[in-house]
């Protein structure tokens, strides 16, 4: 039995280290401890083992070593929403929004997480259901027919009708 946990142990160590030698090895690149594709990489590691704590930590420290790294606010983005942190999750997307505003996805993915917010943790304001609204019609602006977004625009816009109908 301790075999097995001793096993299990140094496969969960080992396994993101030899990505990262392989990720370094296929690059060419020496390793300096500044490189936030260290981070990324050993972040992508760590969420592999659902070791999501230190899937974030990696990413934070990647977009702290370079603020416009999209992939790993995408990925933050993404575990945050995961993880029922849907503030932080909009934080990311917001900065990624800003990076690359020609993306629909990233208008889509934030009006969706705005619209999580509001349903699970039942803390919405108009201001969201407004936020999302927007989101989505850019969505659809940028790439019409993308996914759902026309749909749950006009969702949006009976919610916002209602909250509206409901302050007379």
């Amino acid at each position: 039995m301790n075999k097995k946990i001793v096993l299990i142990t140094i496969g969960l160590l080992l396994i993101p280290a030899l990505v990262l030698g392989a990720t370094l090895i296929i690059s060419n690149k020496p390793i300096n401890p500044e490189d936030a594709h260290i981070y990324f990489v050993t972040g992508n590691a760590a969420y592999q083992q659902k070791d999501y704590e230190s899937a974030t930590q990696h990413y934070k420290k990647a977009v702290s070593l370079n603020p416009e790294y999209e992939e790993a606010h995408n990925n933050l983005a993404y575990l945050y929403n995961k993880l029922g942190d849907y503030e932080k999750a909009a934080e990311h997307l917001e900065k990624l929004i800003i990076l690359n505003p020609a993306n629909p996805g990233y208008y889509y993915d934030y009006a969706v997480n705005l619209m999580l917010q509001i349903k699970k943790t039942k803390k919405g304001e108009i201001k969201d259901i407004e936020a999302a609204l927007q989101a989505f019609e850019k969505t659809e602006e940028l790439s019409p027919g993308y996914e759902r977004a026309q749909e749950n625009t006009i969702f949006l816009e009976n919610m916002s009708a209602k909250y509206y109908e409901q302050q007379g």
